[in-house]
């Protein structure tokens, strides 16, 4: 095997213009899906792999988070860290820019690295190359290789060819996509080795399990939109307790599980692995999570019955209760059975003390107005305010890979949305950017913000398993960002 086929350098980019608030969402996840693939790369083609993971490092050094001006205060503690992984030593470095809000740090960090390592292959893959690779495909970009969609398949081929060897001479990125969709059931288990040793932070982490890839909806707001695939039952229980051996080392507190799936129920094995956690008395050593759809537990109440037995934390996707909205979000074409199946859903937990389910709230979706908050606001007050039930307000984000950000002309003419396109290339909070100006003619981010901000935080209130400091952090992070529009 050739010298540059035989390694590969991870980096996990961090976020520019972040808050407090913003770290809690995003600075606790394990990157899961490049841990997939350094075992895949290991078991297939024998590759070495290292990571550096810049959220975790920024917070040892300040340095390198900030603002995308600050590159000459941020560029001699990246290039320390860089170094402390022995990037002498790799020839090929893999960057996941996971999610939009990437985008400015992963710029920031390819120019850097071929900046000081000319001779090094910049590989990038993740959601948002995947929804606009022209953003990184330019002539004079620093990158070599741009995945689109899985990248699998796509990373086994280039490690076997001998492409990675040759000196792209012309910078323009070449931009691979494979039509040929892995079997998810051959995957080796992720390499957790590979970040928990670098990264070994206790008590820190949910650990996600999927049993799936892809989704079976196609939510308009939603950017998991390609194909689904589910597990065998056999695949679930090797990796599974596998993982589980991994959580009780790393999780002694509150040991937990997140099953990550789109819909719990879609997938075909779901009452299986009820029955398994139940048999094997997991839920005495381990909280878990997942997610569900209103219209899955649809004449399949006892479903309600099996996850409390087992601990399940389920979060329901209710996102509003408009029938208008429901239909625009493409979550249900039956909006007056939807609403009444979530109706009973939520009176399941309220006369159970057993264990509690979460509401998810989507708040601010093209053609929201003032009538539309309210008529989901005032079906949680008159529904939903309960100990058992927590509510999961979030605001919609107009990401590129979405159906709405595909289809924002029809937004503006039908309801006078008014969308930033291009926001995450702003020299601002992207977060913030990535919410429309206006949902509606008349409805205002600024008026969206306010209405958010002091509506849900006295019904978040009422659920008191939140901590009082994770309130807090949320109204301050809100009320200074519309503070900002003044």
């Amino acid at each position: 095997m050739n010298e540059n086929n035989s390694n590969l350098l991870f980096i996990i980019p961090g976020f520019l213009y972040i808050g407090e608030y913003q770290k809690s969402l995003y600075h606790n996840s394990i990157p899961l899906s490049t841990l997939q693939l350094s075992s895949l790369l290991k078991e297939r083609q024998e590759i070495k792999t290292q990571i550096i993971d810049l959220r975790f490092e920024s917070e040892i050094d300040s340095n390198l988070e900030g603002e995308s001006s600050e590159t000459d205060k941020f560029k001699d503690p990246f290039i320390k860290v860089l170094e402390n992984s022995n990037i002498q030593d790799f020839n090929n470095i893999g960057i996941n820019c996971y999610t939009s809000y990437q985008f400015l740090y992963t710029d920031l960090i390819s120019r850097i690295i071929k900046e000081e390592f000319s001779n090094i292959n910049i590989i990038l893959g993740g959601y948002h190359p995947t929804a606009v690779p022209e953003d990184f495909a330019y002539q004079g970009a620093p990158y070599d290789f741009i995945i689109r969609g899985e990248a699998d398949t796509i990373l086994l081929d280039l490690f076997d060819s001998k492409i990675l060897n040759k000196v792209n001479s012309h910078r323009k990125p070449q931009i691979l996509k494979s039509e040929k969709l892995i079997d998810i059931n051959s995957l080796p288990f992720p390499d957790y080795d590979l970040f928990m040793n670098k990264y070994p932070y206790k008590d820190r982490f949910t650990f996600d399990f999927y049993m799936s890839r892809g989704c079976p909806y196609q939510c308009a707001f939603c950017a998991t939109n390609f194909e689904f695939r589910s597990l065998t039952f056999q695949k679930f229980q090797e990796n599974f307790e596998k993982l589980l051996e991994i959580v009780e080392r790393y999780n002694i507190k509150i040991p937990k599980v997140g099953f990550a799936d789109q819909s719990f129920n879609r997938v075909q094995i779901s009452q299986k692995i009820l029955d398994y956690i139940l048999l094997n008395e997991f839920q005495h050593n381990f909280t878990f999570s997942c997610q569900s759809r209103i219209e899955t537990i649809a004449n399949k109440f006892e479903l309600i019955d099996k996850f409390r037995k087992c601990g399940m934390l389920v979060g329901y996707g209710l996102e509003s209760v408009n029938k208008n909205l429901l239909k625009e979000m493409h979550k249900t074409d039956n909006p007056l059975k939807y609403i009444e199946i979530a109706k009973k859903i939520i009176n399941k937990y309220k006369d159970s003390n057993e264990t509690y389910c979460r509401l998810n709230v989507l708040v601010g979706f093209p053609g929201e107005n003032q009538d539309t908050f309210n008529e989901t606001l005032n079906f949680i007050n008159d529904n939903a305010l309960h100990e058992n039930i927590q509510i999961g307000p979030s605001l919609f984000f107009n990401y590129p890979n979405v159906y709405v950000y595909q289809n924002m002309e029809y937004y503006e003419k039908k309801y006078g949305s008014d969308f930033i396109k291009e926001w995450w290339k702003l020299p601002l909070n992207p977060l913030k950017n990535a919410v429309p100006n206006k949902t509606s003619e008349d409805y205002s981010k600024k008026q969206l913000i306010y209405d958010y901000t002091n509506e849900y935080i006295s019904i978040l209130k009422v659920f008191k398993r939140d901590t009082f400091a994770s309130l807090v952090s949320w109204k301050r992070f809100f009320n200074k960002w519309y503070k900002e529009m003044d």
